[in-house]
This record gives C-alpha cells, structure tokens and sequence, in this order.
C-alpha cells in the first residue's frame, strides 16, 4: 500500500510542470489576443481614410455609396485633413497633382481672408472649390464682382495647370427666381456658370475644350434649404478639377484621347449644361 502512494506521489509530481505550460500558453494567447485587437482598431481607422482618400478620386471604388451636395456625390475630405494624411503617407493613390493644386488654391484662399466665404475639398467628383455667390455676384445679377476677378482669375490658373478637365457648377437655393432675364433658378444658375467659364478662357489661360459650366438651380443643394444659413452655402458656384475617372469619361464624350488635344465640335467657348 505505501508503495503504491509513493508511485502516485512521484506520478503527480512528474505532470505537475504540465499545469505551469498551459498557464503560460494561456497568458501568451490573452497577450496576442490583445495585441491582434488593438493593431485590428488601428487597421479598421486607415483602411476607412484609405478608402475615402481612394474614393475622392475613383468614383468606381464607392459605388453604390450614397453623397449629398452637387455633382457625383458628396465625401468631402478637407484640406487639412487631405495635408495630415499626406504626412503620414496615406495618400498614394490620389493623384499628387490634384493634392498639390488643391493645397496651393486653399494657400490662396487664406492669403485673402476667405476662408469663410470660398471652401476646398476633395469629393468623389475630383477637387471642388466651393464659392459663395456673394463673393462673386451681387443678388439676381450674373456679372463677376470686379474686387472677385483677381481671386477667380488666379484660382483658374491653378486649376489650368493640372491639365485635367474643369466644371464649373452653378447653384442656388430654393427661392423661386422670376424675371425677364432670368424666369427661373435654372437661367441664373446656368449663366452664372457660363459667365466663370468664359473669365477663365479669357484671363486663365484655360482651353476651350477642356472646361464646361452645367446649371444644377436649386436641385443639387449641399445642405438642406432650411434656414436663411443654409439657404447661403447653397447659393454658390463649385469649380471642379475632375479626377481621373472623370477626366476619361470627358476625353471620350470629346472625342479625344487626352486633354490637350481637339476642340469643341460647335467652336463654343464651353459646353453648357442644363441638368436636373
């Protein structure tokens, strides 16, 4: 009988470094569980910022993602934040030329004290300067503010330098405009449009053939038309470098194979637009 103790004794002693393993198994399986879901958040926030920076600029990557505001859709990434991510190096897929002309444009805006009256964003569409009407046009009127033209002018030169295609976007609020030359919201947000394109033909630099005004009215606003406030910020004029997946579709709606080459079929200044 004390034999056999001694034998279960000696047995117990020989497996007792199996219960330290799998002690120590378990704590290195909490340690990387850890790890693996801290490093899994820090993943999750760049794969987000990788995916909205990819979509600023192909449209193609967010399809079937829903936007506010004018154009292809909304996703506005500021300038800021587009500079904080450049220095982390999360933008190499966005096109540097595009990055560098919105940064050089947002450098503009603050030399002139505009910060509240002129926005630069990156969207889905490309590179969007957003300028509020009363910074270009007096109420119902669609002739350029002579103290707006150097602003507009040098702004259109930067976007000239890009070689991408350039939209000019007219829009307005919800207060019905009625009179002999403009008798509704869609004249006024046309020829407002056309009156930029032909300033940055004519003072820009800017082909012909690479810059187009369309007429949103009142129906693309950036914010709803709920108060005197927001009603403002959609009183505006958006001039739009395309990004590339754009800057293809408007190559071969044109014609041609890339933006410095072929003109406009009808010999216009720019190709206007009156679309809902």
């Amino acid at each position: 009988m004390a034999r056999k103790k001694k034998q279960e004794a000696e047995h117990d002693n020989s497996e007792r470094w199996l219960l330290t393993y799998s002690d120590l198994i378990t704590l290195l399986m909490i340690f990387f569980v850890v790890m693996y879901a801290m490093s899994n958040v820090d993943a999750q926030k760049y794969q987000v910022l990788s995916q909205s920076l990819e979509g600023a600029l192909n449209p193609a990557a967010l399809a079937g993602t829903g936007g506010g505001g004018s154009g292809e859709g909304g996703g506005d990434i500021s300038i800021d934040e587009l500079t904080e991510s450049l220095a982390e190096g999360s933008t190499e897929k966005i096109d540097p030329e595009l990055v560098a002309a919105a940064q050089e444009i947002q450098n503009l805006i603050r030399q002139n004290g505009l910060q509240d009256k002129v926005s630069v964003s990156v969207q889905e569409r490309g590179v969007v300067v957003g300028l509020m009407n009363t910074v270009l046009f007096d109420s119902g009127s669609a002739q350029i503010k002579q103290d707006a033209m150097p602003t507009l002018i040098a702004i259109g030169q930067i976007a000239n330098g890009v070689h991408n295609y350039i939209r000019i976007e007219g829009n307005t609020d919800d207060v019905p405009q009625s009179s002999e030359r403009f008798p509704s919201n869609w004249e006024l947000s046309v020829v407002r449009a056309t009156e930029v394109v032909k300033l940055l033909i004519a003072k820009s630099g800017v082909e012909p053939d690479r810059i187009s005004a369309v007429g949103y009215g009142e129906y693309r606003p950036s914010v709803p038309n709920t108060s005197a406030e927001n009603r403002a910020k959609n009183r505006k004029v958006d001039i739009v470098i395309l990004n590339n997946q754009l800057d293809k579709s408007e190559s071969t709606m044109s014609g041609t194979t890339g933006t410095d080459s072929g003109t406009n079929e009808g010999g216009g200044p720019a190709n206007t637009e009156n679309t809902q």
